[in-house]
């Protein structure tokens, strides 16, 4: 039954030199979380709210900067221009301040020693006056298909912040700061529902050499070792284990995330699920499928948006 996945070998020599040790590099791609492929055109408005205008450039920048592919998966329309476009996003973001008097206690020198001014005879408690400072910033983002008037996304964001700061302890940020902060993680996980993303990541293989033969075991150890210079030859090396032997749950793992790297993802699928059934557990097999799912739809969903472009 792993015959066909000899193949994997010679398919892996072109990937790239690893720097990372025991990990195999999964580049991939997270598709939009709402329903937007068939929305091609895009404006952003001004959102409301004291910092809507500069929040609103902040999200078109980075929907005008998502691509898929390396080519844009939006065509971004100034809502000023008139021009069509297939959905607008609009919203809102908001932040307060809130101060109230609060009290802390400190060590204080009462009587200080008359022979040595650096020395203390007695200490005790005092109250000083304080300031707790809270801030709370809210931004709500709403896209609707203008062909049908639906709302597609709508997303509540909301962080709070609270600083107690003294006499003896300033602020450890400043109000501008903390609000820009969030406001620009406000924009990017409004991006990253609206349009795909793509990542890479480091994940780390199996290690357990248990059910394999004692060669099988050396040979085994050795693509561990040479994930950290040589990840194709790794995967070759574990694909020839399956010549002679049932792979293992730590062999049927690593190999799921070499096909995984070519993004061969039935056969990674496979592989994945006979490490479940081998006994590998932990969270690693249900991340990698989910993963794969993820690839999948985005792959799928940037095809059918390349038929809908070609018919413009």
């Amino acid at each position: 039954m792993f015959d066909t996945r000899l193949a994997l070998a010679a398919a892996l020599l072109c990937f790239a030199t690893p720097a990372a040790a025991e990990t195999l590099t999964i580049a991939g791609s997270e598709p939009a979380g709402a329903n937007v492929n068939d929305l091609l055109r895009l404006s952003v408005e001004r959102f409301e709210g004291e910092d809507g205008a500069a929040l609103a450039q902040q999200l078109e920048a980075e929907l005008g900067g998502a691509q898929f592919g390396g080519r844009p998966w939006y065509r971004m329309i100034a809502p000023e221009s008139g021009a069509p476009t297939d959905g607008l996003v609009t919203g809102t973001t908001r932040a307060s301040v809130d101060e109230t008097p609060v009290t802390e206690k400190r060590k204080r020198c009462v009587e200080p020693d008359p022979a040595d001014k650096k020395k203390c005879l007695k200490e005790a408690e005092v109250d000083i006056r304080c300031r707790r400072r809270t801030v709370t910033v809210a931004t709500t983002a709403r896209l609707v298909a203008i062909a049908d008037g639906s709302i597609r996304y709508t997303r509540p964001l909301n962080a709070r912040d609270q600083i107690t700061y003294c006499p003896d302890r300033a602020a450890s940020r400043s109000v501008d700061d903390y609000i820009e902060d969030v406001q620009r993680d406000h924009v990017k996980a409004i991006r990253r529902d609206l349009a795909p993303r793509d990542y890479v990541l480091d994940v780390r293989v199996e290690e357990g050499t248990k059910g394999l033969a004692k060669p099988a075991q050396a040979a085994f150890k050795n693509a561990v070792r040479l994930t950290k210079s040589d990840q194709p030859a790794a995967c070759a090396a574990w694909t020839a284990l399956t010549r002679d032997a049932e792979p293992t749950a730590a062999l049927a793992f690593n190999l799921g995330l070499c096909a995984e790297m070519q993004r061969n993802f039935d056969a990674a699928v496979d592989w994945y699920g006979e490490a479940q059934r081998q006994g590998l557990r932990g969270s690693a097999i249900p991340e990698a499928l989910e993963r794969v799912e993820g690839n999948r739809r985005a792959l799928a969903d940037w095809e059918a948006r390349k038929r809908l472009i070609g018919r413009e």
